[in-house]
């Protein structure tokens, strides 16, 4: 058995934070347990004192499906999926034998009338890719409300809750959407028009070598043209029209960004909720966990767009400790840290660092 148990404790009225239970009482429950079945099978032939002498302190069955235990003893699963009323903890029940319960306040104890739905389950046993991958869940006091609402122009996370500042920056790009920031740098005469040559440049003042810069306009305007075309008449220049870009938006990808182009900071925070244990950073090898847990299937256009976009993203960033800063990569949504980018390589070349 798991020794590891999932409990959800009330923090206060208005949220709830997750935390973990290491059990020292595993023993003793799998002890209980055992007695349990024992009783259900024998409940026919034998009398409630005998029942009673048997759970050795743990009241019998009393025929309405739940089962009582001392309040310092781990809850019981019944099998019929029923919830129990617990002194300190109200587990919620299932078919098959989960242990997961919510424990609350003494104020605040529920009640057999609350439903599943009230409670909020990330993980279950049976399924244990959802223990190995939990969705982000903001903390009681943060800032970030309705995570789960896409924003417009703000890349919104738990840290950065009204997005990029820095020279109002949210401000002033609130006439385009978080993907159409994010594709402004390449646009260096702001037209709207991204042509094969400004991606060149753009991704050649970002740090990147004249092959690499070259490959990457071959993959970009290869694939990422025609669908932003405003016409179905390919476009012989295989130029990017900003106002479209929304409908470049491809499978496999971590869903950051809505198919309308706007910032979703509850997918952000998963990717570091499931694939970063929820640290402040990535490193190569989480991103490579994140790349195969992302994929959907059949869908090769994706697997390639996600893999060329991570790995652009780590060598542009190429961090020394080989840890990608969370607060770098939201700066690459929004498109902000191009900028400084491009500015600490032009200061550095005209000190003559580079």
């Amino acid at each position: 058995m798991n020794k590891t148990l999932r409990l959800r404790r009330n923090a206060d009225q208005t949220g709830e934070r997750e935390v973990d239970l290491y059990t020292q009482h595993a023993e003793q429950w799998d002890h209980q347990h055992q007695e349990t079945d024992q009783r259900n099978q024998l409940s026919n032939g034998r009398s409630a004192e005998d029942e009673t002498s048997l759970s050795n302190g743990v009241p019998a069955n009393d025929g309405s499906n739940e089962e009582t235990r001392p309040v310092n003893n781990p809850p019981i699963v019944a099998k019929d999926g029923s919830q129990h009323d617990c002194t300190h903890c109200h587990h919620v029940g299932d078919k098959v034998k989960e242990y997961i319960w919510v424990e609350s306040r003494p104020k605040e104890i529920l009640t057999e009338t609350r439903s599943k739905e009230d409670v909020l389950i990330r993980s279950i046993r049976p399924a244990p890719i959802t223990i190995k991958r939990k969705p982000f869940i903001a903390k009681p006091d943060s800032k970030l409300r309705n995570a789960g609402t896409a924003r417009a122009y703000v890349a919104a996370t738990e840290d950065k809750p009204y997005g990029t500042t820095h020279r109002d920056w949210a401000r002033n790009h609130s006439h385009q959407t978080v993907l159409q920031q994010h594709c402004e740098f390449f646009d260096t005469d702001r037209d709207g028009i991204i042509w094969p040559q400004d991606t060149f440049h753009g991704f050649h003042k970002l740090g990147f070598g004249l092959v690499l810069s070259l490959f990457a306009v071959f993959v970009i305007h290869a694939n990422f043209s025609y669908p932003t075309l405003p016409s179905w008449l390919p476009d012989p220049f295989f130029r990017i029209y900003i106002a479209n870009i929304h409908k470049d938006k491809h499978g496999s990808d971590t869903g950051t960004y809505d198919n309308e182009g706007r910032f979703v900071p509850q997918k952000f925070e998963d990717i570091f909720e499931k694939y970063a244990d929820g640290r402040d950073f990535m490193t190569l090898w989480d991103v490579g966990d994140m790349l195969k847990g992302q994929r959907c299937i059949a869908d090769p256009i994706g697997w390639g767009g996600a893999l060329f976009e991570w790995l652009a993203t780590y060598l542009m960033l190429w961090p020394d400790d080989g840890r990608m800063m969370k607060e770098d990569i939201r700066g690459i949504y929004d498109g902000s840290v191009f900028y400084k980018i491009a500015a600490r390589r032009a200061s550095n070349r005209a000190y003559g660092y580079e």
